[in-house]
């Protein structure tokens, strides 16, 4: 058992080293790697945060409003959409926007050039209304430069081309950049997917390496920093606070969240709306397809992947800045220790599940993926920090998956010995089952209803009965038929003491009566309940017989023995009586009366000498050796002992043959044959009559001495 003990612990150690090495690898590739899987489960991660969070901050009222350039809006104006919007319909907002007392308003629109109309005095008026606003951020456009020219291959390696701030960056038209209070970059930094997930404050270090030297320091900031700058916000005093790293926090999807109004709407807007708002201008296309862009990116918010929304360019700027001033971007753990987190996360993982059978580690996945959400949620709600979470979900997923891979090859292995310890037991059970069956004693199992579970190849050619045919017999009442009563009582020791052995007659199927040594053991159950019985069965039918045959052979030897002593004690009566009529006859032989008389008692007594001769003879029964003998003067002295003891009905002949042949034999032996054969005649006729007794040379052919067992083809005599 301690060897099992120590076994398991090596395979469930080695398992959850494996796995914890695989998962937490798995992790820290997935957190580090730059290739398209991490930056989908990142993408992912940050996405579904927003779907799944259901606490949004209502920041209708929170000082920013957004004036979209929307198709109503050049609709109201009356305006073509194909043209861009009449630069006086620009500086009517912005003097509605001093007059209602604005705090900031950030153009998310590059006036690049002059107007197309160079004789009107838009310029003019759009110029003057952004001088006397004195709080408007321009916005200045980012122009890459093609990729194959902007590279330079010098001796095989790749060298950028720099290039100076304004062939990079398209600035606004110079009269409106003279009388703006600042300028930003309307740049933004999309994923893969064209969600917008960082804070931007300049340009991205490869756009800065194409810039000479000298140009670098003068590139403005991004539209939302920019205007916070302007604003004088707290956030843009701290310590490297353009360099620290932020992620938007977006507060719901598109149009949603932070309060917008169309441009023409805000022309006629009631007085008072704008006033102390930071206000974002700038354009709301109309796009068909997801990938199309428009001054628009996707939203955070799609409804876990389902469908995509579109969130106009402005409006993301707006996101931003509303950040800064409510603090509440979003942060991210460094990859340090993210990675701390992953690799204890595989360890508990790994190192907890190997523990448990599939079907409770599965739940306790599901639990780690619900606690996963539960904690990435709650930190995203109430600290506002978010992590690449999919990634844990990635290795509970892994983790589960080793654990079942584990437990299916530990399964396995266990079947496998299981399968092995069942062959082996199946293997001795069949021998057990062929060495009962080469039992010669008849070996049963019954159940407490008489009924046989098991029946041995002995039992069947004892009974006569096969086991399939016993299996719906009561074997009390329909097989053995008889010592019913003791058979009960022989159960019912049985239970009581737990084995019982014994005597019982019993038939079998032909009826022949059978006398069975029968030993009974009992048999439980797991619970120790009286289960079955087991019988094990010996014929002592012949042993029985032979017991008899061999008690009446003691008691015919106490009579032969009783006989001779009688005999002897006769002859020693009679020996003075001959020998008193010897003497009478040599006093009286004058008198012919006395001498009959005394011939008489003379030829008596000598008869009964001789009786009592054969009778000693007969007790005395001893084994000589073998002699010639003539079988007729045997015949006829058993003729003599026939006729004075049998009853007088029977009647004694002989048939002797002439010229018999002499036999070599032992003559007790012979005369005690010719007996046993008088003997058995004389009790086959009670009621009296003949036997004879037949001498006769006989000599067999070969075809008659194969028809008895032993026979030669030579003479014999004939005793019949």
């Amino acid at each position: 058992m301690r060897f099992e003990l120590k076994k398991m612990s090596v395979i469930y150690w080695f398992g959850a080293v494996f796995s914890f090495l695989l998962v937490s690898s798995i992790g820290l590739y997935l957190l580090c790697s730059e290739g398209a899987l991490s930056e989908i489960l990142e993408m992912s991660s940050y996405n579904f945060s927003f779907d799944l969070n259901i606490s949004r901050p209502d920041v209708k009222s929170s000082g920013v409003v957004i004036v979209y350039l929307d198709e109503k809006s050049y609709k109201d104006l009356h305006q073509p959409e194909n043209r861009y919007l009449d630069r006086r319909f620009y500086a009517e907002l912005l003097d509605r926007l001093r007059q209602d007392g604005a705090r900031a308003v950030a153009m998310d629109v590059v006036f690049s050039d002059p107007g197309p109309d160079v004789e009107s005095d838009s310029d003019a008026r759009l110029a003057e209304a952004i001088r006397e606003n004195g709080k408007v951020i321009l916005g200045v456009d980012y122009n890459p430069p093609e990729q194959e020219s902007s590279k330079l291959l010098t001796n095989g390696l790749e060298a950028v081309i720099l290039r100076p701030i304004d062939q990079v960056l398209t600035f606004p038209y110079a009269p409106f950049r003279r009388a703006a209070a600042g300028e930003g970059l309307v740049q933004l930094s999309p994923g893969l997917d064209y969600v917008v997930r960082r804070h931007l404050y300049d340009l991205d270090p490869y756009a800065l390496s194409m810039l000479v030297n000298e140009d670098r320091t003068n590139v403005p900031a991004s539209l939302s920093w920019a205007t916070a700058q302007m604003l004088d916000l707290p956030v843009t005093k701290q310590p490297d606070s353009r360099l620290s790293e932020r992620w938007i926090n977006y507060y719901g999807p598109a149009d949603e969240a932070i309060r917008g109004v169309g441009f023409s709407e805000a022309l006629d807007i009631t007085p008072g709306f704008f006033t102390n708002k930071v206000v974002f201008v700038g354009a709301r296309p109309k796009t068909s397809r997801w990938d199309e862009r428009r001054d628009e990116m996707r939203s955070p918010y799609s409804t876990l992947g389902l469908r995509f929304t579109k969130m106009p360019m402005v409006e993301i700027h707006a996101t931003e800045f509303l950040n800064l001033l409510r603090g509440d971007w979003l942060i991210r753990p460094r990859n340090n220790t993210m990675g701390f987190i992953l690799v204890m996360a595989a360890f508990g993982l790994c190192f907890g599940l190997m523990r448990f059978k599939p079907a409770i580690g599965a739940v306790i996945a599901v639990l780690a993926v619900a606690a996963t959400v539960l904690t990435e949620q709650s930190l995203f709600s109430l600290k506002h920090v978010w992590f690449p979470w999919l990634i844990l979900l990635v290795q509970i997923a892994f983790a589960l998956f080793c654990s079942l891979t584990f437990h299916s090859l530990e399964w396995l292995v266990q079947r496998r010995k299981l399968e092995g310890e069942r062959r082996r037991a199946y293997e001795r059970i069949r021998e057990q089952a062929a060495l009962l069956d080469k039992a010669q004693d008849a070996i049963v199992v019954h159940d407490l209803d008489w009924r046989a579970q098991y029946w041995n190849k002995s039992a069947e050619n004892l009974y006569g009965w096969s086991f399939e045919e016993i299996k719906p017999l009561n074997l009390k009442s329909d097989v053995f038929k008889t010592d019913e009563n003791k058979m009960l009582e022989a159960l019912q020791l049985t239970l009581s003491k737990g084995e019982w052995t014994g005597e019982l007659r019993q038939n079998t199927k032909a009826g022949k009566s059978l006398i069975i040594q029968s030993r009974w053991t009992l048999v439980r159950d797991e619970q120790g309940k009286p289960k079955s019985i087991l019988v094990i069965n010996t014929d002592v039918t012949e042993q029985k017989k032979l017991e008899a045959q061999f008690l009446r052979t003691q008691r015919m030897e106490s009579i032969g023995t009783l006989a001779g002593g009688i005999a002897h004690d006769l002859n020693n009566v009679l020996s003075p009586i001959l020998m008193g009529v010897e003497i009478l006859r040599m006093k009286n032989r004058n008198d012919d009366s006395a001498m009959k008389t005394l011939g008489s008692m003379s030829s008596s007594a000598r008869r009964a000498s001789d009786m009592v001769k054969q009778v000693l003879t007969f007790a005395r029964g001893h084994e000589g050796e073998r002699s010639v003998l003539q079988l007729s003067h045997l015949v006829r002295e058993m003729q003599k002992i026939v006729k004075e003891t049998f009853p007088k009905s029977i009647e004694f002949k002989t048939a002797l043959g002439d010229g018999l042949w002499p036999i070599l034999g032992d003559a007790t032996q012979m005369h005690q044959i010719i007996l046993n054969l008088c003997v058995n005649a004389r009790d086959a006729m009670p009621n009296g009559g003949k036997i004879i007794v037949t001498l006769k040379n006989v000599t067999l052919s070969e075809d008659e001495a194969k028809q008895h067992v032993g026979a030669k083809p030579i003479q014999y005599l004939l005793l019949a």
